[in-house]
């Protein structure tokens, strides 16, 4: 039996020590979190559906094809988006000390399953 996207996301929260995973759409809605119980992962998301139309915008300018992953480092932090297709966002929140080039292909490994659990919701 397949993992629901809750597990999906919770297990790769925890065994990497991320903030926050999620899976949000293109309109800011989210579909489904697990997250820290001091972060706001609702608005969290939101906020991050922006940045798909930002990644759309910059693919288009360069003609590169569309985006695997945006990097956005902050003091405190790094969040990550990757788009799962045209309307699904996966974001993620880890600590500025996180091991990111792991980080990076730890996201690439699970985006099948997180894609397959998507599309069953």
């Amino acid at each position: 039996m397949d993992e629901s996207l809750g597990e999906i996301l919770r297990g790769l929260r925890e065994t990497n020590g991320l903030s926050l995973v999620s899976v949000v759409g293109a309109d800011g809605l989210l579909v489904e979190s697990s997250q820290v119980p001091n972060l706001d992962g609702e608005t969290l998301s939101a906020t991050a559906a922006s940045g798909l139309l930002m990644l759309d915008g910059l693919a288009s300018e360069i003609g590169g094809g569309p985006a695997r992953l945006a990097m956005i480092e902050y003091d405190e932090g790094v969040v990550l988006l990757t788009p799962l297709d045209d309307d699904l966002l996966l974001v993620a929140v880890a600590q500025a000390e996180s091991n990111l080039g792991r980080l990076r292909l730890v996201i690439r490994r699970a985006i099948p399953s997180i894609s397959r659990a998507a599309a069953s919701i």
